[in-house]
Parts: C-alpha cells; structure tokens; sequence
C-alpha cells in the first residue's frame, strides 16, 4: 500500500495535497486518486485570499485530472467551508485549481498548451471534454498567467484594428512594439474603445509613452491626442502606401470602364503589375507596363507618381523627407488626376505623423504580422461567439504568455 501511494504521488503530482490512496470509479470507467490538503494549511477564501473563520464545514469536491495510461483520472478531496469577512461563506482556495474550476490546474494547463497550436477542436478531442469546457479553461488560464505588470514601462506603443466578423465588427490591438506583444484588446475601432485602454494605464504610465504608431484613423488621433498630449505619432508606411496604391487602382479601374474587348482585358489582367513595389518587379510586369506607357497616358503619369513615391523612404533625414513630400504633392495636385489630388492632400494634412517615421523609424511591421495571426486564430476555430472567447485566445497566442508544462 505504501509503495502504491509513493508511484500515485510520483505520477500525479499535485501540489499542496496529500495523497491518501486511489480507488476505480466503475460507473465513470474512470481512476480517482483521494487527497487531502496538508494540515498546516489555513483555510482562504476562493474569493480573496483572506483566511476564513466561523464554523468549518467540510465538503467533498471532485476535479478532472490528466488522464493516467489512457483512463480517466480524477481527484477527489473534502476541501473546508467557511465564512469569509468580506464575501461570506465561501469554499476553501486549493493549491491544485483554481477557484470554482472543475478540472485541475495541471489539466488546464496541458489544454491551453495545445490550444495555442491547434484549435479547440482538436483539444476536445485529445482531452475529452466538450468545446464549451475548452474556451472557459483558457479563459482561466490567460486570467492567471496574464502577466499583472504587462503594462508598465512601456514607451512605444502600435495601434491598429482588426476585422472579427461580417458587418464591420473590429477590435482594436495595442501592441508594445519593443517587446512584439499584444498588450491589450478591445472591442469596436472608434476614440472610446482606445481610451478605455490609455484609461486602465493610469497618469502615471501614460506618461512614459513617447510614441505610438498606427493608421491616419481620425478615431485614434483623436483619442492620442486627448490621453497623450506630449507624445509623438507615427503613421505607419504601411498605410501610407496603401492609400497611394488604392488611387492607382482607381485610377486603373477607371480606365478599363472606358475601353472594350481585348484592350479592356488587358487592363484588367495587369492590376498586381501596378500595385507591386518597383523594386519587386519581375521582367512580365515591366512588359506589362511598357504596353500602358504606349497606350494610355493618364495611367502612365498615375504610375510614374507612384514610383517615385517610394524615394521618399531613402531620404536621410525630416528635412529631406519634408522637403520631398511638399514637391510630391504640389506635383501630385497639378495632374489633374483626382484621386492623386485626394492622396496628396491627405498627406499634406497628416504630414507631420508622416515626418514621424524618420524620427523613430518605427513601424507597425510587427502589429500586422500579428494580425494576420488573429487572422489565423479566428479562421481555424471558424468563427467565436463570443468577443470575450476571442479576445482570451488573443492574449493566450499573442501576449508572450509561456505555460510551463512540468
């Protein structure tokens, strides 16, 4: 008996219980290993850690273990119940689960670590316990392993949205672009949901912030500018970019409604050739473009407007890039091509968040590979019905946070 006891507290390893023996659970087809809490133990609220007095009763409770050889394992054990100052009568705090957890805390461990490569999916399946019971263990996990101190010391901050679901629905991701980790996640893209962030940080840590990098969503200007007035922001060239190439398209698409048959296919067919950066060009793309050079002369100086664009990146210094942003646009608004004049005076509107990028050279590289892994999260578990799921795997993928395995 002594030797069965040693080989079930090798195996199972919990900590702060004493194994008292193990039995078959016939109707569960399932092992259950007895425990007790050690004898020293003062009884704690679940709630808030104080120790409890009043009257202790005791209350047997049950918790899904890791399985053992392939069978069903649970722990059993009666825990004390007690008066808690604050919340009452409250059951004990054990050092093997969280509070009103039904699996230990090593079971849910193993699920979130295998979450965090996989999908719920294939957790229910290996674990045995239906979806539901998948995303409530990682919410637990992420509320105890989150690490508390996250949000302090922090001076470069990445700000961008993130499409959850059909019909606008976004969340906002604010990232620490030192670390490469999301900090923080909210649901909507507007002025409120950002400050609701900058909020939880307090005056304090507000005030380390010297930077943040994002898109030129008025939204989150607007919120910068009220929680952070002393610091610095960053347009990210990505969006930058992407706000050129998306006139040069239109500008393209509008070409291709004035023209028919095979020129009008053509057109069509040479949309990446345009878009992609000229110093990514492959000899197709050159063919492509020589054929519009010969042919369609608002669309040539659309293009050649784009190309040089990207010089602006090699400039050494603010005052160089200022100097090339102000001839840019003024050439820009004298092409009579509507949608580079829109361009150009939204640059000139946002120029000094532009000029921000030769300051820090930041960006928000990291933030949108983190997206596309959110991305990534949202298409293998084919959706999430709730924002509070999503937002837990989030945290659990793309918060640095290691679960260690004993």
């Amino acid at each position: 008996m002594q030797a069965l006891r040693k080989f079930v507290r090798f195996v199972v390893q919990l900590q702060g219980a004493v194994i008292l023996g193990a039995g078959i659970d016939r109707d569960r087809c399932a092992a259950v290993i007895g425990v007790r809490r050690r004898s020293n133990a003062a009884p704690r609220c679940s709630t808030c850690d104080r120790v409890m007095g009043g009257e202790l009763k005791a209350v047997t409770q049950t918790w899904r273990h890791l399985d053992l050889m392939r069978c069903r394992t649970y722990v059993q054990a009666d825990i004390r119940q007690g008066r808690c100052p604050v919340h009452g009568r409250r059951l004990e705090r054990v050092p093997w689960a969280s509070p009103g957890a039904e699996h230990t805390r090593a079971f849910d461990q193993m699920v979130a670590s295998l979450v965090q490569v996989a999908d719920k999916s294939a957790a229910q399946r290996m674990f045995r316990v239906v979806w539901r019971t998948v995303g409530r263990i990682v919410t637990r996990v992420v509320d105890e392993a989150l690490p508390a101190n996250r949000l302090d010391g922090l001076a470069a901050l990445g700000v961008d949205e993130v499409s959850y679901k059909r019909g606008h629905r976004y969340l906002t991701v604010v990232s620490c672009l030192l670390t490469n980790r999301v900090l923080w996640v909210g649901e909507g893209k507007n002025a409120q949901t950002l400050g609701s962030f900058f909020e939880l940080l307090g005056p304090k840590r507000r005030k380390g912030i010297i930077v943040v990098s994002m898109d030129m969503s008025g939204a989150y200007v607007k919120a910068v500018r009220h929680w952070l007035p002393k610091a610095d922001i960053v347009f990210d060239r990505f969006h930058i970019v992407k706000l050129l190439l998306d006139a040069i398209d239109e500008i393209r698409c509008e070409e291709v409604g004035k023209l028919s048959g095979a020129e009008r296919k053509q057109l069509k067919s040479i949309r990446f050739a345009f878009l992609r950066n000229p110093k990514n060009r492959n000899p197709r793309d050159l063919a492509a473009i020589e054929r519009v050079r010969r042919t369609n002369s608002r669309l040539t100086r659309a293009y050649q407007r784009r190309v040089d664009f990207e010089d602006l990146w090699d400039c050494k210094d603010e005052t160089e890039a200022r100097t090339f942003i102000m001839r840019w646009t003024r050439s820009a608004l004298l092409s009579r091509i509507e949608p580079l004049r829109r361009v150009a005076r939204t640059i000139r509107e946002h120029i000094d968040g532009i000029l921000g990028f030769f300051r820090y050279l930041l960006t928000n590289a990291v933030l949108e590979g983190l997206n596309n892994k959110i991305k990534l999260i949202i298409h293998r578990a084919f959706g999430f019905r709730s924002t509070q799921a999503l937002m837990a795997m989030i945290h659990l993928c793309c918060s640095g946070i290691d679960i260690e395995l004993d």
